[in-house]
């Protein structure tokens, strides 16, 4: 027993002083920056790491440690410490409050005022439809638990049983809207009924608002209905019920009586009052208790009241805070003429206890319901009501300040709807973005409230769960997957399915940058779409040293290529590109090759992953393309060169003008360069590919569709870039011979793109065996080993080529 009142002395302790730093440095940063202070702070925690040596809790005594060691190493600086900092200091405090609190179950943080939803109220839905109504489908999407009444006699007696917490009622019942009206007036006599009715009419006249009014209705809706600014009203009516927890008014006075009448009055009024009379330490009360109001008396002695009002209206975390200022009259027309003050309210004192009352009661309810207003539009993608992609990435920043502390590992998913461009082009926009809705509802249902998503691009999700060991990840991946792509979204009359890809990154180290995370998330789902089976990747954590030797392994790549573009230690090579019908028209790929100081040739394609969105690439493009035209100039044949380019020249936007004027300083003609550009490159820029496909088809340049055919949509992407070749994949010639089902695939892919006016060229072609089926599928074009390899003269014979 003595054993365990020592251990819970020290737990005592340990919180005591975890109070006190936080307390001292909230005082530092919101009151007064005093660097001498911050020694107090040194010394608060190394008491806390004596005292949690007394205790075995090894995790414990590594958060204090750490602790200590942040708080020492900000000292040192004898300055304010910078942001990172701080968020480092905060979440450490927050991480040992939670093992501290976990300690002691009966342990109560400091109340915090942002409103967290509770479980969503029912809803009695009172429409004469007997099948299920369209709104509420919608209402369940957004969480809401709804109840279908569909006679007046039911939805009496039903209302009698219980209260929901609200109702929607249509007045338009066969019985008449006198008998609707009726019975909720009733109610609310009767059983003291309170809870918000919103009437549904085909009537739109005052004479009817007015008596829906009468009735005590609370919103009014004129058919046809739009459902989404219904449940936008709805959301709103029901905050009382959905925030947990009061209002809370902080009350700035100096004069203790005067404020603890107040704040009485307030408490009688269900309002969580708390008094400050101190007002130097306003911010650092605002931070702690996170009040909906601030009821600020101007005449306090220890500081100016004005000067205290503005400094609160310029703080960032005040801006929406709604102030009400009171003053003595005479004062009035001075601060009238002087006081500038965003959104405050000012009263003469003395002010009537039940009407300043009424007063705060008022400004709460409309700053609560605004405050979530704009915190859905900041904060959340209006047709998914998933967190949007900045709140997403604020986020993720802040889960890996909080690696190893409470959390050990942080998993991102990222999920692409594959499908969502073919229906948004077949079925609209709106019928896209209502699949989307409904897809965001069956994500919610798999997901739990610390796993937060968002809708990180039009068509993809992001989700970030944390502490998910082992198989975990793969296993809500494909619970995900599971729920987004099993079964009918029904939109109106259309069926439609979704097709979607997933990708997941994970890490346990707290260095690893949030947009490094995200990419290799989005990698990961890159390759899950190419792996056409299960369509889930898992890209593993990349250790720090390999992190660091791949960082050091790229720079040196990026010096060898300025060294190689410096000293000209590059060269093309050409590789023909034959028709399979007779055509003996030239065509050769120019291809690059690199070597190294030491003369070794280099692999293009390690380069070109470094450089891809380099502007060193941006370098070997134009060298390229500079010296294609110069070879073109000098050749006397009528040939047609096709030149790969890189993602990054699709973003240059001043290829256009530097492009035209070097065809007009070589002669060429622009007819006789072709652009490739890869399928998924262009999938994934195709904003750049747009503005890169204008510019050089208004010179009179080609463009062709490289390594297409194994996207979510190759033919509506090809439908929308419109090119003159494409180039398949070469998944389509391998083992060609031998696999029937390729051959038909491919016999479709080739129909399909003869239609949309694009000739075919399938390289790859190494062995004979292939030929025939190629001639026979209808194959335009092609190229391989098996013609010639890459050589640095263009001496193919196209004219005595003959298939």
């Amino acid at each position: 027993m003595n054993q365990a009142k020592g251990q819970d002395s020290q737990r005592l302790r340990l919180v005591n002083h975890l109070t006190l730093i936080e307390d001292l440095w909230q005082k530092l940063y919101y009151v007064k920056w005093n660097p001498k202070s911050f020694a107090m702070l040194v010394r608060l925690a190394q008491d806390m790491v004596k005292n949690a040596q007394g205790r075995d809790d090894e995790r414990l005594l590594k958060l204090v440690t750490q602790l200590e060691h942040h708080v020492r190493g900000c000292a040192t600086v004898n300055e304010i410490p910078p942001e990172s900092e701080r968020q480092r200091l905060m979440v450490l405090i927050d991480a040992l409050r939670f093992i501290l609190a976990t300690d002691n179950s009966s342990a109560n943080d400091e109340p915090r005022t942002r409103p967290l939803l509770a479980v969503q109220p029912e809803i009695f839905l009172i429409i004469p439809d007997t099948e299920k109504p369209s709104l509420m489908t919608k209402l369940e999407d957004f969480g809401y638990r709804v109840r279908h009444i569909s006679n007046l006699i039911e939805a009496e007696e039903r209302l009698h049983e219980r209260m929901p917490g609200a109702v929607i009622i249509d007045v338009d019942f066969p019985e008449g809207s006198e008998a609707v009206l009726e019975m909720v007036t009733n109610l609310r006599a009767q059983i003291g009924f309170r809870s918000p009715v919103l009437f549904l009419a085909e009537r739109n006249d005052m004479a009817a608002r007015l008596e829906a009014v009468r009735a005590g209705g609370a919103a009014y809706f004129n058919k046809p209905l739009d459902n989404d600014e219904l449940i936008s009203l709805l959301r709103e009516l029901l905050l009382p019920q959905t925030s947990e927890g009061h209002y809370r008014v902080l009350i700035v006075n100096d004069r203790p009586t005067e404020a603890w009448e107040m704040a009485g009055a307030l408490e009688e009024q269900g309002i969580t009052p708390r008094v400050l009379i101190q007002p130097l330490q306003v911010l650092q009360d605002i931070h702690r208790f996170r009040p909906d109001l601030l009821l600020i008396d101007l005449d306090i002695k220890e500081v100016s009241g004005p000067e205290l009002a503005q400094v609160i209206a310029q703080h960032r975390d005040c801006d929406i805070l709604p102030l009400v200022l009171m003053c003595f009259p005479a004062d009035v027309a001075h601060y009238l003429m002087n006081l500038e003050v965003p959104g405050a309210s000012l009263l003469t004192k003395p002010v009537p206890i039940s009407y300043l009352c009424w007063e705060v009661k008022q400004r709460l309810r409309r700053a609560r319901a605004m405050r979530v207003k704009l915190s859905l539009l900041s904060d959340n993608d209006v047709v998914s009501g998933l967190y949007n992609r900045r709140r997403f990435m604020v986020l993720l920043e802040r889960g890996l300040e909080a690696m190893g502390l409470r959390l050990q590992t942080l998993v991102v998913i990222f999920i692409m709807l594959d499908n969502l461009r073919t229906i948004r082009e077949s079925a609209g926009v709106a019928t896209a973005d209502e699949v989307v809705g409904q897809a965001a509802s069956r994500l919610r249902q798999v997901l739990t409230a610390e796993q937060p998503a968002a809708r990180f691009s039009e068509a993809a999700f992001a989700i970030m769960a944390p502490n998910l060991f082992g198989e975990a990840p793969l296993h809500l991946s494909r619970r995900i997957r599971d729920a987004l792509e099993t079964g009918f979204y029904k939109v109106g009359d259309q069926a439609l399915l979704l097709r979607t890809s997933i990708g997941i990154a994970l890490t346990n180290d707290r260095s690893q940058d949030h947009l490094m995370l995200m990419q290799r998330a989005d990698s990961a789902c890159g390759l899950a779409r190419e792996a056409k089976g299960e369509r889930i990747y898992l890209q593993q954590n990349i250790p720090l040293g390999q992190r660091d030797h791949e960082a050091s392994s790229r720079a040196r790549m990026l010096d060898q290529v300025r060294e190689m573009i410096d000293r000209e230690w590059l060269w093309l090579v050409f590789q023909p590109i034959a028709s399979m019908h007779g055509d003996t028209d030239e065509r050769y790929e120019v291809l690059l090759r690199l070597r190294d100081n030491q003369g070794q040739e280099l692999v293009p394609g390690s380069v070109f992953g470094v450089v891809h969105n380099h502007e060193l690439g941006l370098a070997l493009d134009r060298w390229v393309i500079a010296q294609t035209l110069e070879i073109l100039q000098q050749r006397q044949a009528a040939t047609t060169l096709f030149i790969k380019v890189l993602p990054v020249t699709l973003q240059d936007k001043t290829l256009g003008v530097w492009l035209r004027e070097t065809l007009e300083r070589t002669g060429v003609e622009a007819q006789r360069i072709v652009f490739e550009v890869a399928e998924s490159t262009a999938e994934r820029s195709l904003r750049d590919m747009f503005t890169f496909l204008s510019g050089i088809k208004l010179l009179g340049c080609g463009f062709c569709l490289d390594r297409f055919g194994r996207g979510a949509d190759s033919l509506n992407l090809l439908k929308n870039l419109g090119a003159d070749y494409v180039k398949l994949d070469m998944y389509f010639v391998n083992h060609l011979a031998k696999d029937a089902k390729k051959q038909t695939q491919l016999k479709e892919l080739v129909g399909h793109l003869e239609s949309l006016g694009a000739a075919t060229i399938v390289g790859g072609v190494e062995d004979v065996q292939a030929m025939p089926i190629l001639w026979s599928l209808g194959v335009d074009l092609i190229q391989g080993f098996f013609l010639q390899h890459p050589y640095r003269e263009m001496s193919y014979d196209f004219a005595n080529a003959g298939f």
